[in-house]
């Protein structure tokens, strides 16, 4: 299957915006595709989750001749000022790229900028949810207003200052995805905002390509076989704590956090030999870490700070059980990951199954509450169940997380 965005021989893709590097995988595989691609990476060196080189064993910093680097404050300036931004982008474009660029692919705020580059440009936006089921969402201008009144610029602001300049970011974001060629976001049905909006959007005759994929070229280097425990029983969350607090006022990103902790709470009544190891990240770790003191779990858990991906690969490998989120979110990268390392993963696919995304029975534990969690635990506790559990998420990954799908369905390369 071919897409509608025509790209000739020898002409030029280029990405601008990164978050978590996301769009890297789609500039790597249709590089391996033959195609010319360049990168913008915007974010500063101290965030390691959106640089790229954190992620991809082959990126090394300084970088190769495709990739710049443009490092921005924050990208809420490329809402306040969209036109100015995409002047300033454009002529950067042509002074970095010699030949001609087809198409340009934003991420995250800079989608803003699209109606404002010259028409020459095909658009494709591709986010990565929050820019378009919060930042592109008018339903959610009050949420998103009480969410951000502690963050940014917004914490010095009146109220009715916030949501004025709110509610003008939002029209500018949703009029980004408007002037699109193509929009790439989840499959419908995982979020209601970002279905509203995409629902939206289609009315406006824009085209939308559902994404639901990772990229295995962060794991490349990494061993796959089936290891077996190793006195106490590890078990490794690298999900972000988000169970109370949602500062851009989208319920719907909540992760189970606290599920996860009360679901490991009654296993250690069971079992007192094991391991958990979670990282001090999103709005509420430090919640959660009251919380596994309330529950008596303090003991046996090893927190971690934010890391490179490197050293977030080490404690993969060290773990026999991981986690990703059992709340009302997706399954993403971090389960991604467990699922092609081989790693049985407890996480909540409900609505993955409910949306035909993927098919049921799967090899993911399926658990949204603490007593799944628990069942799953006393079931996992057996080393050949782990093994079998290992072998087919391998195959599974592979066949339902790949990337290259979507480039199939937005590219046409042509010659």
């Amino acid at each position: 299957m071919s897409g509608s965005i025509k790209i000739n021989k020898g002409s030029s893709v280029v990405f601008l915006g990164g978050m978590n590097a996301m769009p890297m995988m789609y500039a790597l595989e249709l590089k391996a595709r033959g195609q010319r691609v360049y990168y913008y990476v915007d974010a500063k060196r101290s965030d390691k989750l959106s640089r790229p080189e954190n992620h991809f064993p082959d990126i090394e910093y300084p970088y190769p001749g495709w990739i710049f680097e443009n490092i921005l404050h924050t990208q809420l300036l490329l809402l306040v000022w969209p036109r100015f931004f995409a002047w300033l982008y454009g002529k950067r474009i042509r002074k970095d790229i010699t030949g001609k660029v087809d198409c340009l692919v934003l991420n995250g705020f800079f989608t803003a900028l699209a109606p404002y580059f010259e028409k020459k440009y095909q658009v494709v936006s591709l986010s990565h949810g929050a820019d378009l089921d919060v930042w592109a969402f008018e339903g959610g201008v009050e949420n998103l207003a009480k969410g951000m009144s502690s963050r940014s610029i917004f914490k010095y602001l009146p109220n009715s200052v916030s949501r004025y300049l709110l509610r003008k970011f939002i029209e500018r974001q949703y009029k980004g995805y408007s002037a699109s060629n193509v929009v790439i976001y989840f499959p419908r049905g995982l979020n209601s905002a970002g279905d509203k909006v995409i629902d939206r959007l289609l009315s406006d005759g824009v085209s939308y390509v559902s994404r639901y994929d990772i990229s295995f070229e962060p794991l490349k280097n990494s061993k796959r076989e089936f290891k077996g425990a190793s006195g106490k029983l590890n078990i490794f969350s690298g999900v972000r704590f988000l169970f109370r607090s949602f500062p851009e006022g989208n319920e719907g990103y909540s992760k189970g956090s606290d599920v996860m902790l009360r679901g490991l709470a009654l296993y250690y009544e069971l079992n007192k030999n094991i391991e958990i190891h979670l990282v001090e990240k999103g709005e509420d770790f430090v919640a959660a870490k009251s919380l596994c003191h309330e529950l008596g779990l303090s003991e046996v858990v090893v927190w971690h700070k934010e890391m490179t991906f490197k050293q977030l690969l080490s404690l993969y490998d060290k773990a026999d059980i991981c986690f990703d989120q059992v709340g009302a979110h997706w399954i993403g990268a971090i389960g991604g990951y467990a699922l092609w390392l081989g790693k049985p993963l407890i996480a909540n696919d409900e609505m993955l199954i409910a949306e035909g995304v993927w098919p049921s029975p799967n090899p993911v534990c399926s658990a949204k509450t603490p007593q799944e969690i628990l069942d799953w635990l006393v079931v996992l506790e057996s080393e050949q169940v782990r093994k079998d559990i290992s072998n087919s998420s391998k195959l599974f990954v592979e066949q339902y997380m790949s990337p290259g799908a979507t480039i199939d369905k937005v590219f046409d390369l042509l010659g």
